[in-house]
């Protein structure tokens, strides 16, 4: 992975005081390259201080600001940071961010966009620069990318980003992975979190990272800078500095995966076909500093900054959120499920194999909720005319508490519930297996297993024949992620509501639904741990591995497109609970359940998808059914974690 550590930093400057704005700068450059920072992004104008008005005509403050930038240059052996600055060409002043990288100048990148509105009279005093590349003191200045070697990066300044032009896009189509926005934006009440939704808006539609600094104080006497600064993904902010501080600096830092920057683009059309019709990019020149060595950022400072569910937000707060996302969740899942019975028009009731488990009473709540919602809610008072649930038990293996708590929560909800066993038709089915294998004895644990869960497809299947029903597989998101699942039994038929909900998510929304609508049953089916129950003392962690261990390779593995051994090294950092060589042997085994049973998700039934991660052929994920992983399992075995 290309670890990139990125730095924004806000700077407390003073107009014209190139001595002490240096100082300044300097003690922020030293410290981010103490801190392993890569990439480092400084304010605009800091080092003559933005509000320069008429004094940027004395021809003194560019010559001063270049002497300056050349000292700075020195300082940045081993680092490479924006700089601002005012720069002339010709009779035309122009606001620059100048590029030092490992003690050189590589060149200065030039604002495009002045404002002249509410407070700002930039057109008074500055040139936009028109486009293309110029020399300024042997330099090469203009639209510039550079090529360093851990990736591309370029810069616009502060307006340029603000523009429905931004010149980002001509340097992301030149091959910039990062943009940097060295900037001066001034206080008003609520405006860094504009900041913040415009920023992660240009990540997300850039498909860059995105690294924006800010002016930090008041640099002359009218306007007052509030600092802050961000780091941002397509995917989010990975860091954000402190606003409004009285520090005279301040410094965030953050590691981007430049790799998933690229996956990202290589993935999304929109963003291929938007860049290679962009013209302008044919203007932009890149400047070559790949040589040398790259030492990727630690692994820990990218894993200490993802989030600590792939699926759902975290709160921060009493007051986050992050329930009203749960709430979305389970609105979306059940109005798909109503919209889908009644559009097909061709069902009468939902019908629910209840286990006692998570999966099918997320199921059971759904079904309600949809039935509910029939006709527009009209016949709300009616729902229980449309659910009904049945629990299927083997005497040999299903245990008292989950038929009770299957009982206890189809009463609680108000559905018609019934107990049919399953002894016979499994013994039935055992006989007949024996019979073609040659024996009893050649009938294999796991077939004893499955032919248990198909007899209970079957008896749906026919049950659901009989009354107009729509049969809900319950599967999830993990159990189709890794096959486990019984072909022609669990996941067989008419609609698969949760089948894009992971099993960790499952759990938590179950929490959520049982706090905030008081069902208290659903504390009975929390209390058991997920499990088949088709053979003696089985759990489904057991047979795989934690849930939340395999929710996150799942996610790293399909939707980050980490290889194995990535996947690995992550989950040891997210996970030190487990053995590491535990961890490996977990990664393996899920690399190969993963690989090897794409043949199981091509045969789902209709699902509904409802998260960025989808494993469903029907909606965007196309997996060879028949391939080899066996490099990937190699270079696994032989792993190292740093």
């Amino acid at each position: 992975m290309r670890l990139v550590r990125i730095g924004v930093g806000a700077v407390s400057v003073k107009v014209g005081d190139f001595t002490g704005n240096a100082a300044r700068l300097r003690v922020v450059i030293e410290h981010a390259r103490e801190e392993g920072v890569h990439l480092l992004v400084t304010p605009e104008l800091g080092i003559s201080g933005y509000s320069l008005e008429d004094r940027v005509f004395w021809p003194d403050i560019a010559r001063h600001s270049w002497a300056t930038l050349m000292e700075l240059a020195e300082a940045c052996a081993g680092i490479s940071v924006f700089v601002g600055l005012p720069v002339r060409l010709d009779s035309m002043m122009y606001n620059a961010a100048a590029f030092l990288h490992d003690g050189r100048v590589l060149g200065l990148i030039l604002k495009k966009y002045l404002p002249t509105y509410s407070i700002f009279y930039e057109m008074r005093n500055w040139s936009p620069w028109p486009g293309g590349v110029a020399e300024i003191d042997g330099v090469p200045a203009g639209d510039l990318v550079f090529r360093l070697p851990y990736g591309v990066v370029s810069a616009e300044i502060c307006e340029d980003l603000w523009s429905a032009h931004s010149p980002a896009w001509a340097r992301v189509a030149a091959g910039a992975e990062i943009i940097c926005n060295p900037s001066a934006s001034p206080f008003t009440p609520r405006k860094n979190e504009e900041r913040k939704r415009l920023i992660l808006g240009a990540a997300s539609s850039l498909k860059a990272a995105y690294a924006y600094a800010n002016l930090l104080g008041c640099d002359n006497s009218r306007l007052v800078f509030d600092g802050g600064g961000f780091i941002a993904t397509p995917d989010s902010i990975v860091a954000e500095g402190p606003v409004l501080s009285w520090a005279p600096w301040t410094l965030a830092q953050g590691v981007v995966n430049l790799d998933d920057i690229a996956r990202l683009r290589a993935e999304n059309t929109t963003w291929r076909v938007s860049i290679s019709d962009r013209e302008e990019a044919e203007d932009t020149v890149e400047v070559d500093a790949s040589e040398g060595t790259f030492k990727p950022a630690p692994l820990a400072s990218f894993v200490a900054w993802l989030p600590k569910s792939f699926y759902w937000l975290e709160p921060k707060a009493d007051d986050d959120p992050a329930d009203r996302c749960l709430d979305e969740l389970y609105e979306a899942l059940a109005l798909g499920l109503r919209d889908y019975f009644e559009k097909v028009g061709a069902f009468q009731r939902f019908l629910v194999a209840l286990s006692g488990g998570r999966d099918s009473a997320l199921c059971l709540l759904l079904a309600v909720k949809a039935a509910k919602g029939l006709k527009g809610g009209a016949e709300a008072g009616h729902y229980a005319d449309h659910v009904s649930a049945a629990y299927l038990p083997n005497e040999a293996y299903s245990s008292d508490a989950t038929q009770e708590a299957a009982r206890s929560l189809a009463e609680e909800l108000g559905v018609p519930f019934q107990v049919v066993g399953i002894e016979a038709e499994a013994r039935l089915a055992l006989d007949s297996a024996a019979a073609l294998a040659g024996g009893e004895d050649q009938v294999t644990p796991l077939t004893r297993q499955n032919l248990q869960a198909r007899v209970r497809g079957n008896m749906m299947l026919n049950w659901a024949n009989s009354v107009g029903g729509l049969l809900l597989v319950t599967s999830n998101l993990s159990e189709a992620g890794v096959g486990y699942t019984t072909t022609g039994g669990d996941n067989e038929g008419g609609y698969s509501p949760i089948n894009n909900v992971p099993k960790t998510l499952v759990s938590r929304l179950l929490d959520y639904i049982a706090r905030r609508d008081g069902i208290q049953s659903l504390r009975k089916v929390l209390d058991i741990p997920p499990s088949a129950e088709l053979a003696p003392n089985q759990t489904d962690e057991g047979d795989l591995m934690p849930y939340v261990v395999l929710d996150d390779l799942l996610y790293l593995y399909a939707k980050r497109r980490l290889s194995l051994a990535d996947c690995w090294r992550v989950a040891c950092l997210r996970h030190p609970e487990h053995d590491r060589e535990q961890l490996r042997r977990w990664t393996a085994d899920f690399g190969k359940r993963f690989a090897f049973n794409q043949w199981k998700r091509d045969q789902h039934p209709v699902s509904l998808k409802v998260m960025d991660l989808d494993l469903d052929p029907k909606t965007g994920f196309r997996f060879p059914v028949t391939q080899s992983i066996e490099y990937e399992l190699d270079e696994l075995a032989e792993a190292k974690l740093f």
